[in-house]
């Protein structure tokens, strides 16, 4: 069992984590996940990482192969059969960022029409992408709540109206910012954006700070643990590494100098297989609770210390590879475990981070 608070329960004795607002958004989510690893126990969190054990998986991987497979760009597109223009699809790829979500909704979704969440996401974006190939700002913000369900084929699922509306509230909210900010479209948005960054040895950090501050709803992802803010920025930090993976070769706007500092991509898959191996350790209270699939609230400790376990365990295990000779960063490894969480089957275990939570 984690000790008490102790010391630590007067929240006036935590950690103070306010000189991180001065950092870049993923610098930010490094030093708060890390940082909350040393005040685990005494915080009695649910959920944080062995250091002992991440450097047991990191000794026990073939890191020849975490480097191979990094090396290997298998990028599917994102849209099948639609020609589309670079411009376009890097607005695409934002639309698809701001809109990955909808673990709530998996099993739902599967008895409505047999797909899973990112499937039917991937839907709604060709579909919106064939209308509006530029995603104009005007008819982004017009869209309706019909509309989006029809792009999405959820029009006859009443089950499925909250998924619905939140889908609807991200499309709203990209177009009425753009709409603020005097820009005609997403595609305009991004393309500007990377052509002021172009060349800046922090332009991934810049795009992923601009995309959270434009579009909270969609990019802002920050969650307290008693005042203590935890920063993940997951989906703006996938965002910058598919945007970067996809065109880096063909555009230099879209080559990141900075991308190999962004966090590791966290998900349910990841931490199951950090779990399995005993990187990511959680109390016996959680770990009853995620063996009954026991919903887990958004924001919780439960979640936040579990997402910022998966970090701090990714850091620890690229920097070990590193002093063996590795150029392996976070990112690498957790695309590296996500591959081998699908092949050793684990996906069943995706189930044991709850319906509730979304991984922004």
């Amino acid at each position: 069992m984690a000790p008490s608070l102790g010391a630590w329960r007067d929240v006036e004795e935590l950690p103070d984590f306010r000189h991180m607002s001065s950092m870049p958004c993923h610098e930010r989510a490094r030093h708060s996940a890390c940082a909350l690893q040393d005040v685990a126990s005494a915080m009695s969190l649910p959920a944080w990482a062995s250091r002992i054990n991440a450097a047991n998986l990191t000794a026990a991987l073939d890191l020849h192969d975490v480097c191979a497979m990094a090396s290997q760009h298998h990028i599917d597109p994102i849209a099948s059969g639609v020609p589309q223009s670079l411009e376009e699809e890097a607005a695409m790829l934002v639309l698809a960022g701001a809109l990955d979500f909808g673990a709530s909704w998996r099993d739902e979704l599967r008895s409505h029409h047999g797909k899973g969440a990112w499937e039917t996401v991937k839907q709604g974006i060709e579909s919106l992408s064939q209308m509006c190939p530029e995603l104009k700002a005007e008819w982004l913000f017009h869209l309706s709540h019909t509309a989006v369900a029809m792009h999405f084929r959820l029009e006859h699922a009443d089950h499925l109206t909250q998924f619905v509306s939140k889908l609807h509230s991200v499309v709203h909210e990209l177009g009425e910012n753009l709409i603020k900010q005097n820009v005609p479209s997403l595609a305009e948005y991004i393309m500007s954006l990377l052509e002021e960054l172009r060349g800046d040895p922090h332009a991934a950090g810049k795009l992923i700070q601009d995309l959270a501050d434009t579009f909270p709803t969609a990019f802002q992802d920050t969650a307290y643990l008693k005042r203590l803010p935890i920063y993940f920025y997951k989906k703006a930090q996938t965002v910058a590494c598919e945007l970067h993976e996809r065109f880096h070769s063909l555009d230099d706007r879209f080559n990141f100098p900075d991308i190999e500092m962004l966090t590791g991509n966290v998900d349910p898959l990841v931490i199951a297989v950090l779990r399995r191996h005993e990187v990511v350790k959680t109390t016996w209270d959680l770990t009853k609770a995620l063996q009954a699939d026991t919903d887990l609230s958004t924001g919780g400790a439960a979640e936040v210390s579990l997402r910022a376990a998966g970090v701090a365990a990714l850091e620890d295990m690229a920097w070990l590879a590193k002093l063996k000779g590795y150029p392996i960063s976070p990112t690498m490894l957790g695309n590296y475990l996500w591959a081998c969480g699908k092949s050793e089957a684990y996906a069943n275990a995706q189930r044991h981070i709850s319906k509730e939570t979304c991984f922004y």
